[in-house]
């Protein structure tokens, strides 16, 4: 059975019209998996020196477990936004002799060697070794990685369950919050209670039974939901709602740019999918603070980056998917006596007003880091502007990746637009711009670097036109290939 939907998978990869876009993100993907396979490891082996030195703790492994509850808290809130739950194509499945139970078997499985999950091995091996040289016992250290296992993968289940419910990823974020506000006022201290309970696994490595019971509860639980939902007639059956009109008049002044733009705020207010792009790119505003933290590690050219990604979360993750968002009726648009120009200029309107309100918050957030910061952030926004703008868009005339708007409401379909493909085909677009910015601080200085990345931005908002008949013309000979991929299901 494993080869049937393995033999599936693999014709359905190779006869869609998106052949191409899927090749070069699964290049990219597997480029990113051996380098973080390759870096894990080494930061497993460091770990325990990094703590004893830099932070001056007596016992790391007590320090670690005392932390272990935002570990895991935070990579329940990553798995949700990055790690892409199984998608099945339902509707065939079911119409085949193949029992439901196989597919919901066949699906779960498929999630327990995800890069997200193996990781951990690669993690905790090298770091068991630095542990046992430093006096820890190897059997206790058995029972402690069983659990810190046990937990991995019921964060790997339970994303199964917050990608149909966000009401409970918002309380797992507000309780994280929560608690860290209470530790860093002096008001009460979580972590305490987490060094104890993880630490006790430890001691008693025979406690590791009660997480691998849990997580095997969760996985019959999580079998069981989405198995009652395989039924054509309601679980993958389309919900009617009454229709709601909004009116978006203001945007009249636009003329013929205001019907698609009035078209892509109904999208977001309505779509869950479209919705989260918008919560990705608050996440985002935020990127910068990983690698500033790490600046000594990975030099000022990461910091930028993490500085223009913060600015394009919404492009990236809105625009990615430009002209997909239409897919349901692209052909019907394409019937319509419609000029691309108008279409391709909503759009762009659309990314620009995210952009600049995402650059003018993130030059809020970075400037308690300094002006640099604030140097950094503002000409990754005009970079991505103008010139990272039009990639993307030009972009989406190859890309040709339908979105099913309903899929939400299915089981085991797409809930969210972000995923690793959407990232993964983003980050080419960051290399000139952190290039310009390294011969830039190299040679001269950091601001130095900023002017050329800013400058640059500002010359491609100065070609908008030029550049717009070329994404035009792209789109005008992809047109027939984009429908025939958009007809697909």
């Amino acid at each position: 059975m494993f080869l049937t939907f393995l033999s599936l998978q693999w014709k359905s990869f190779f006869r869609g019209e998106s052949v191409g876009a899927n090749v070069m993100a699964k290049i990219f993907k597997w480029f990113w998996i051996l380098y973080f396979a390759f870096l894990t490891p080494i930061l497993g082996l460091i770990t325990y020196k990094v703590i004893k030195e830099d932070f001056q703790v007596d016992d790391p492994f007590l320090f670690l477990n005392k932390n272990l509850i935002y570990v895991f808290g935070y990579w329940i809130v990553m798995r949700y936004f990055i790690q892409p739950i199984p998608v099945v194509s339902i509707k065939p499945l079911l119409l085949t002799p193949i029992s439901k139970t196989k597919i919901v078997r066949q699906t779960l499985g498929k999630s327990i060697f995800s890069f997200f999950n193996l990781i951990a091995f690669f993690y905790l091996i090298p770091l068991t070794f630095e542990l046992v040289d430093n006096g820890y016992l190897i059997n206790n250290l058995i029972g402690w990685n069983l659990t810190i296992i046990a937990i991995v993968y019921i964060t790997n289940y339970l994303n199964f369950l917050l990608n149909n419910n966000d009401k409970l990823l918002y309380g797992i974020g507000l309780m994280l919050a929560i608690i860290k506000l209470l530790e860093y006022f002096s008001i009460f201290d979580f972590t305490v209670y987490s060094e104890a309970l993880f630490y006790s696994f430890y001691v008693n490595p025979l406690f590791a039974i009660v997480p691998w019971l849990f997580l095997i509860w969760l996985y019959f639980y999580v079998f069981k939901f989405f198995k009652n939902g395989l039924y054509i007639d309601s679980g993958l059956k389309k919900k009617t709602t009454e229709a709601k009109i909004d009116d978006f008049s203001w945007l009249d002044r636009f003329g013929k740019t205001a019907i698609f733009l009035k078209n892509d705020l109904r999208l977001i207010k309505r779509s869950k999918r479209a919705r989260s792009t918008v919560i990705a790119g608050i996440f985002f505003l935020f990127y910068g603070f990983i690698f500033y933290f790490q600046e000594d590690i990975w030099g000022s050219w990461m910091t930028f980056f993490g500085y223009l990604f913060a600015s394009g979360g919404f492009l990236f993750m809105f625009g990615s998917f430009v002209p997909s968002w239409d897919s349901q009726y692209y052909s019907f648009m394409m019937c319509q006596n419609i000029e691309y120009i108008e279409y391709i200029k909503s759009k762009w309107s659309l990314v620009v007003i995210g952009t600049v309100i995402s650059t003018f918050l993130a030059c809020f957030i970075y400037s308690f880091l300094g002006v640099e910061a604030v140097y950094a952030v503002f000409a990754g926004g005009l970079y991505n502007i103008g010139v990272n703008g039009y990639l993307t868009l030009w972009a989406g005339a190859f890309t040709k990746t339908p979105v099913d708007l309903d899929s939400s409401k299915m089981a085991f379909g797409g809930k969210k637009a972000f995923n690793m493909k959407t990232l993964l085909i983003s980050l080419p677009q960051m290399v000139l711009p952190i290039a310009l910015f390294s011969l830039g601080s190299y040679y001269y200085s950091y601001l130095a670097g900023c002017l050329i990345v800013g400058f640059t931005g500002i010359l491609g908002i100065l070609l908008k036109k030029q550049v717009f008949n070329l994404i035009i013309k792209a789109y005008k000979s992809e047109k027939y290939s984009t429908l025939k991929a958009y007809k697909q299901t």
